[in-house]
């Protein structure tokens, strides 16, 4: 009874999470089918590896600038229109790409395509903040776990319309001929050509997904506008000052965001580093491990870093939250020490050290956004900062890392010990600071007719 009452006195509140849940899945998406499907978009393209690579810059590229672009966009639009169009175009565009064919068109698309996801990423978080308030915090964690379940559907998707690989074909050949040595001749090499490619489908489901959850926003930003009308006189009533910080706590809120930042950057390099380069590591170290087992091992990290929020969040209705972030710090630390450098010589080591550190660091950041919440009004700009910094560390880190271990291995191990001291340092600070420097959680954002009336004004 009690959560049907929930439910129903928030419906439309939920409505709205349901469609920001819908963008972050995509956001995820596009990820991990770029990723997949490279090796596909190669032959599409009739281009060199090297070359092709570069659409994962592009889509990078494309979405740290879309990460500062809706810092200046959300203090003067509405955010659900705008989540609205840069859906749908980030949809439309990542549908477009690969049957453009040419991979200078290729690159447009899917920088485009990047660039919106980055607006989309930023707002969603500022927007879902907005509607919960104080109660963000374990929304924000299903927010997380909304992405991470997209980078590991997104493979699924594409398997099916994915051209196998060389040593697939000659492992089928062999089976067939019933020997273990001699291939087929008659289909062993096989070139594949553009008019092979099938990968393009993938693509397209992305894209419809993307139009798809443009629509929601279409029906808040009407219904918020609705709500507006009716509460327009509310805004004569609102104090000026309301929304500015006395001056006295900025400086404690600007150290406040700098923490939040730092943890933003190294839990992003931290996942990133462990989550694309784990498979290189596995079987290039002197651990020796196959392939398989290589991508098995990635895919572990994955889906705790993704599913252990499915735990944590019914545990902050039984523990209180500052012990469920002090049991995620001890368990990442743990994870560290088991891993640096152990994980180079032994395979337990590794798998348990990984699993651990992907428990750990699951929950932190959506935890760290979410306390900082509690102690100002987060606005789309700030959102950004922290966004565009995060997502820096995503495309730095691993870039340094991989250039690093062709000189040695056993320095991807020393490098995620360095991030992982920064991100337990961070976030510890982090959690003394804010009770020691705030007197308590501040009261939160003014009703949806006032802020909606603020950003309507704008247009």
């Amino acid at each position: 009874m009690k959560y049907s009452k929930f439910v129903y006195e928030n419906r439309f509140k939920l409505f709205k999470t349901f469609a920001i849940y819908l963008t972050y899945f995509t956001i995820g998406c596009s990820t991990g089918l770029l990723g997949s499907g490279l090796l596909d978009l190669q032959i599409l393209s009739s281009t060199d590896f090297t070359k092709i690579s570069l659409l994962v810059t592009l889509r990078s590229v494309g979405h740290v600038l879309g990460t500062v672009i809706a810092g200046l966009i959300g203090s003067y639009f509405n955010e659900s229109l705008v989540l609205s169009i840069t859906s749908f175009a980030a949809g439309l565009f990542s549908g477009l790409a690969p049957l453009l064919v040419k991979f200078e068109l290729v690159g447009s698309c899917i920088f485009i395509a990047g660039l919106n996801y980055g607006i989309a990423d930023v707002l969603s978080n500022t927007l879902l903040t907005r509607t919960w308030k104080e109660k963000c915090t374990n929304f924000l964690q299903a927010l997380q776990m909304c992405g991470g379940m997209g980078s590991l559907i997104a493979p699924v998707i594409a398997r099916p319309f994915l051209l196998p690989s060389q040593e697939s074909i000659e492992s089928s050949n062999t089976i067939a001929n019933g020997s273990s040595i001699i291939p087929d001749p008659i289909t062993t090499p096989i070139l594949y050509t553009p008019d092979d490619v099938m990968i393009h489908i993938a693509f397209l489901i992305l894209g419809f997904i993307g139009l798809i959850s443009s629509i929601p926003y279409f029906i808040i930003y009407f219904t918020e506008k609705k709500i507006v009308r009716a509460s327009v006189p509310s805004v004569q009533s609102k104090p000026a000052g309301q929304h500015i910080e006395h001056d006295e706590n900025k400086w404690k809120l600007f150290i406040a965001i700098t923490l939040v930042t730092i943890i933003g950057h190294a839990v992003y390099g931290f996942e990133l580093v462990i989550g694309s380069l784990a498979t290189s590591f596995s079987v290039k170290s002197d651990l020796h491990m196959d392939k398989k087992s290589g991508v098995l091992l990635a895919t572990v990290f994955w889906s705790c870093f993704s599913f252990y929020r499915l735990i944590y969040i019914p545990l902050t209705f039984i523990f209180s939250e500052s012990k469920l972030l002090l049991s995620s710090l001890i368990i990442s630390t743990v994870g560290l020490l088991i891993t640096v450098p152990w994980a180079n010589n032994s395979e337990t080591c590794i798998w348990v050290g990984f699993t651990l550190i992907g428990l750990g660091i699951s929950p932190v950041f959506a935890a760290s956004y979410g306390l900082l919440n509690k102690y100002m009004r987060i606005t789309s700009r700030v959102t950004s900062i922290i966004f565009s910094i995060g997502i820096i560390g995503e495309s730095f880190h691993p870039a340094i890392v991989a250039s690093l271990m062709s000189h040695n291995m056993i320095i991807f191990l020393y490098y995620l010990g360095v991030l992982g001291i920064i991100y337990i340092l961070s976030f510890a600070t982090l959690i003394v600071y804010c009770k020691k420097a705030f007197k308590g959680p501040i009261n939160h954002h003014p009703p949806i007719g006032e802020k909606l009336s603020l950003s309507i004004s704008h247009f």
